[in-house]
């Protein structure tokens, strides 16, 4: 008995010689038969050629699952009954693509951002104290005016003290 693979997910056409000899051939009937556990399917065939038979099996993806299945060519003649041929039919998907899912941990960024709630601005006079000018002069050097954001106990704050405090966790 031999094996003949068809497409699950596509139309199939099967051709056969077969020879009919006798003193008075009738018309014969064609039909292939598909059987197997619990199931049974049945295919008309017509003849394309002299001696030639062609049966289109059509996609069976949403009939049947990828099997084998046991396959009988039959031939009715007048009221007689012939199986000439009898082979295995492997149903099998033309391409199959298989997908898995693989979930990682992602690891998660991190992110700091600050940002100033409120400011008490305030502007230096036009004269400074004594006091206030000891402490401009001493950061002059270091601090340039444009830089400055505030001013908190009498000392200029800028934008690199900010930085600092917020890494120190908030103390000064």
């Amino acid at each position: 008995m031999s094996n003949i693979s068809l497409f699950l997910d596509q139309d199939n056409e099967l051709r056969f010689n077969v020879a009919i000899e006798g003193s008075k051939p009738g018309t014969p009937k064609y039909r292939l038969v598909l059987e197997g556990k619990n199931l049974s399917y049945a295919f008309n065939g017509s003849q394309t050629a002299a001696g030639e038979v062609s049966f289109i099996i059509p996609s069976m993806k949403n009939v049947i699952k990828e099997q084998n299945l046991h396959a009988n060519l039959e031939v009715m003649i007048d009221d007689r009954y012939f199986t000439p041929l009898s082979f295995n039919a492997l149903f099998e998907e033309s391409v199959k693509v298989v997908a898995e899912s693989i979930s990682r941990p992602v690891q998660k960024k991190i992110d700091v951002s600050a940002s100033i709630v409120s400011s008490n601005r305030q502007t230096l006079p036009s004269r400074p104290s004594s006091n206030t000018h000891q402490v401009i002069s001493e950061n002059s050097k270091t601090k340039n005016a444009a830089e400055v954001i505030g001013v908190m106990d009498g000392r200029q704050i800028t934008a690199e003290d900010l930085r600092r405090i917020l890494r120190a966790g908030g103390k000064l």
